[in-house]
């Protein structure tokens, strides 16, 4: 019989070692920060978008949102302007030189994952992608159960 305790052990111990840390830092980066915003900017591209949303999305405090668009918005990666319709609201679009950026950053990260992928092969490819779906989609059900429970116990 399996020790769950153990395979969770070794399996934290694996993937905080040095160098599958730095390894795990590369996707990292697309997860956090300029790039994430610049991600989610991409993907609603040609729409005004309010801090406050991409806040939400990145689940990070408007004031680091506000940092994070100063630098984007230094580099000419978005703009902001005032709301023509509520003078209080400031709405953010990525420019084209932010959409070359984004695209940049997301085509470097599909050739990493393609040169792995094709040195996994494709049996274990499909089946680590099926497997991490999975694992993925425990996680969210783990997570979400958790919020409720302790929604719960607040109440």
């Amino acid at each position: 019989m399996m020790d769950y305790n153990k395979v969770a052990e070794y399996f934290i111990t694996t993937v905080f070692k040095r160098g599958k840390a730095e390894m795990m830092s590369r996707f990292n980066i697309h997860s956090q920060g300029e790039t994430l915003v610049l991600g989610y900017l991409s993907k609603r591209s040609g729409t005004q978008i309010l801090p406050s949303e991409i806040a939400k999305f990145t689940r990070t405090s408007t004031v680091r949102i506000t940092t994070i668009l100063n630098n984007l918005e230094s580099k000419q990666l978005v703009t902001r302007e005032m709301s023509k319709t509520d003078r209080r609201k400031i709405l953010v679009a990525i420019t084209d030189k932010g959409e070359t950026a984004a695209e940049a950053v997301r085509a470097e990260a599909c050739d990493y994952l393609a040169r792995i992928f094709k040195e996994m092969g494709e049996v274990r490819t499909e089946s680590f992608i099926e497997n991490f779906n999975l694992f993925l989609e425990i996680g969210i059900r783990f997570s979400q159960e958790d919020k409720e429970k302790a929604g719960e116990k607040d109440a």
